[in-house]
């Protein structure tokens, strides 16, 4: 099954990592990516149809959850997840309030996988 997954994270590398991990996982896989909240936001529209958006918490201009929460004004991601190597309890309890899944980094298969799976 095709799926559209969005990718944001200010390092090139980080998404790279992402991406491969996403097309282990979802063969027939749309991917989306952006390096801010910013380019994020000009690159999607109400119409977009993205199953799986995974966001940077420290990204310039915007964090991964103001970012969730300028989106979820524009559409409805149904699966979300933070990803961040901030694991102070306030950054979790941020994402919890979001509705989103808090995941560590470094970015790793072992840990993106059985998000992505669920």
């Amino acid at each position: 099954m095709s799926k559209v997954v969005l990718i944001v994270d200010d390092s090139i590398v980080s998404r790279m990592i992402l991406k491969e991990i996403v097309k282990s996982n979802i063969p027939e896989v749309t991917i989306i990516e952006a390096g801010s909240g910013e380019q994020c936001l000009t690159k999607i529209t109400p119409e977009s149809e993205i199953d799986i958006g995974i966001f940077d918490y420290n990204m310039p201009g915007m964090t991964g959850i103001e970012l969730i929460y300028a989106i979820d004004k524009i559409l409805t991601i149904p699966k979300r997840a933070l990803l961040t190597a901030n694991i102070q309890d306030e950054i979790k309890q941020q994402a919890v309030q979001a509705g989103v899944v808090f995941l560590n980094k470094p970015i790793c298969e072992e840990v993106i996988s059985p998000f992505i799976n669920s």
